[in-house]
């Protein structure tokens, strides 16, 4: 069978240094997951940060280095990308990976800055025929997967109300939550947010979304805390709880009995997000399945799209006065950066 072809752009964490930290399972970068893959090989990664890109080289024994993208993008002949920066270049570089004639692109959240980009991204993906998708991990975690299985089959009934906490800024963290909101219960009608310190980066947030079904849900995001969350599911007749302590915790109660939640199969351990699991295999088996049968991964560009509209469904409600705003947004110009332009991570090879 076919090996695709591989290049990565941005050499930081996400792309290969958190295999470093030791109290992490691993593969959990998109170089593992390229690397525990048997179809798939690295054979170009591009960076501006010398020491970055060599000690990349080195650890995944890839030989062309370069520290201009569009230089790799233009000279490699290539199957899949993975965009493994901030969100700030994310438009230009999936835009230009798809006129270069790669076949997919993995990209990070959060997808875009602005709707437009978003946009622009989706329509060079189609215009080009390049599958895009997004890393919303959790869409490839058994466990979430499972919790979407429960809800369509109706084991705690009709599902009506959501809760979610969470301590982190929206489009950073929040995007990933969002995303899985969407994932259990369908589009959003409308939202009111409410902003905390709405001049930062990435601010958190707290507001209420209304879903096309008729699902409500409660959202408080505040910041500290590293990084925690807390789903609540309510249906008629019965709750399901997701708390992430590492590994993540998932509880059903079903007629107000504990019933207990599906341990995971041995083969799919490696598809959870365990302890520290940040990217899974899954997601790479999946973008090289949906090159062969051409299909979507469950994660595209569209649906990433969807999680940047509702992170700024607050940004928009708190710019109106906390006004109620309803989707699809009108002001696709609305940004949020996560970081700014010039910064450079700290996070070094060992």
């Amino acid at each position: 069978m076919k090996t695709y072809t591989v290049g990565i752009i941005g050499c930081g964490r996400i792309a290969s240094l958190l295999e470093q930290e030791p109290h992490r399972g691993n593969p959990n970068t998109h170089a593992g997951c390229y690397d525990y893959c048997q179809r798939t090989y690295i054979v170009a990664a591009a960076d501006a940060h010398t020491e970055r890109l060599h000690a990349f080289g080195r650890r995944w024994n890839v030989s062309q280095l370069y520290a201009s993208w569009e230089q790799m993008l233009e000279s490699e002949s290539l199957d899949i990308v993975s965009v493994c920066t901030y969100p700030i270049p994310h438009r230009d570089i999936v835009v230009k990976a798809a006129e270069c004639g790669v076949k997919a692109i993995f990209c990070e959240k959060s997808m875009a800055t602005t709707l437009r980009e978003a946009d622009e991204m989706i329509d060079a993906c189609d215009a080009h025929d390049v599958k895009l998708s997004i890393n919303h991990g959790r869409r490839w975690d058994w466990q979430f997967r499972k919790v979407k299985e429960l809800i369509d089959q109706e084991r705690i009934g009709e599902l009506r109300a959501m809760e979610l906490n969470f301590s982190a800024g929206l489009a950073n963290n929040g995007t990933h939550y969002f995303d899985m909101l969407r994932y259990f219960t369908g589009e959003v009608a409308w939202a009111v947010g409410h902003l905390h310190s709405p001049d930062s980066l990435d601010p958190s947030g707290s507001g209420y979304f209304y879903f096309q079904n008729g699902v409500r849900c409660n959202v408080n995001g505040v910041s500290g805390g590293g990084a925690t969350y807390i789903f609540e599911l309510i249906g008629s007749k019965g709750v399901i709880t997701i708390g992430n302590p590492r590994p993540p915790q998932f509880r059903l109660v079903v007629d107000g009995k504990e019933v207990v939640f599906d341990e995971v199969p041995e083969d799919q351990k490696i598809n959870t997000f365990g302890v520290g699991r940040c990217v899974i295999p899954l997601s790479v088996r999946e973008i090289v399945d949906s090159l062969d049968q051409n299909t979507d991964t469950v994660s595209t560009g569209h649906d990433g799209r969807a999680a940047l509209e509702m992170v700024l469904s607050f940004h928009e409600s708190e710019r109106l006065g906390n006004a109620r705003v309803d989707f699809p947004l009108q002001n696709h110009d609305l940004r949020v950066l996560v970081r700014r332009s010039d910064f450079i991570s700290n996070v070094m090879p060992k």
